[in-house]
């Protein structure tokens, strides 16, 4: 091993922990590592002392290898015996130094960027990243990272369904413990909500695809798509009506007929046409998703109802202008 990899050495210690006893060959193989790698490990774990440990670490291992002629020195092979015998002061959590701690925090910021802060795993991820932080007495470990999906993103989302173009972005999936980058150029259908982070898309032009917005980054729009394309893609996603499900408060937008593009970007929106108006009727999330749809509209929207979300936003609307001024 070039260096110590305190990931590695920890991960070793919480073996032996667990099993009690087992052999540096054994170790070689659980760790994929080569018997020098493993030996050199081993030697690491058993002749550095460390000192600063969060709490006080009470874990002693016992090491059968066999010692030179004038017992000056040890003698590692791969059949030698790694064993653990807890005793009354010992502590077998393996606290975790100042050093590892930093990187386990780093390990779980890469992957928290990789899911949706709100599901179960963004929230186990969150809780096991604050108990490794105040374990350091809150000396490793600023806030965790946002969600990748910016307003960039969203814009680009939007730009292409608006005027009927392709979208392309670099998408970011979990692969393990690492991710895995490709570029899209799809066909976008429609957006569940910005709050849940969901772009329906075709991809090949006839597979629908869901993306996680939060997961799309450098995204342009592109070619314009022909009407037969675009329609082709209202059918498909018509096809699909399990669509993910969004909570909040049904709202109606009255329009221009010039914005009937949002209504066929909001699955689940009923459209009624007036003539002079269409009056579109989706569930929003919140006020501000509501402030945000309209100025996507723009100069296409005649009203918002019902009257109460309509003053949240020309409240919002308002307090944003003040502080630009």
């Amino acid at each position: 091993m070039a260096k110590p990899d305190v990931v590695l050495l920890t991960a070793i210690a919480s073996h032996i922990i667990t099993w009690k006893q087992t052999t540096i060959g054994t170790i070689a193989d659980v760790f994929n590592l080569s018997a020098e790698d493993a030996i050199e490990a081993v030697k690491i774990l058993f002749l550095t002392e460390v000192d600063d440990r969060a709490a006080r670490y009470f874990v002693d291992f016992e090491l059968d290898a066999a010692t030179t002629e004038d017992d000056t020195d040890l003698v590692y092979s791969l059949e030698d015996t790694i064993s653990y015998v807890p005793m009354l002061d010992d502590d077998p959590r393996v606290y975790l130094t100042y050093g590892e701690a930093a990187v386990s925090i780093e390990i779980i910021d890469q992957l928290l960027k990789l899911v949706d802060p709100a599901s179960e795993a963004g929230l186990s991820l969150r809780s096991v990243r604050e108990k490794i932080r105040r374990g350091t007495g809150d000396i490793v470990g600023a806030a965790p990272p946002e969600p990748r999906g910016s307003q960039d993103v969203l814009d680009a989302v939007w730009e292409a369904m608006r005027e009927s173009r392709r979208l392309t972005f670099t998408y970011h999936r979990a692969d393990g413990v690492t991710e895995a980058i490709s570029t899209r150029t799809v066909i976008p259908c429609a957006v569940v909500s910005e709050q849940e982070g969901y772009l329906a898309a075709l991809q090949n032009d006839r597979d629908l695809r869901w993306f996680r917005l939060d997961r799309m980054s450098r995204a342009s729009t592109g070619a314009p798509v022909s009407q037969t394309e675009a329609n082709r893609a209202r059918r498909t996603l018509r096809r699909h009506p399990h669509l993910h499900p969004t909570t909040g408060t049904d709202v109606t937008f009255t329009v221009k007929p010039g914005a009937a593009w949002f209504a066929e970007a909001i699955p689940g929106a009923v459209t009624v046409n007036g003539g002079d108006t269409l009056s579109i009727t989706v569930r929003a999330v919140s006020a501000t998703w509501v402030r945000e749809c309209a100025i996507k509209i723009g100069t296409d929207l005649v009203d918002i109802a019902p009257v109460e979300m309509k003053r949240d936003v020309i409240a919002q609307a308002t307090a944003i202008a003040q502080v630009q001024r």
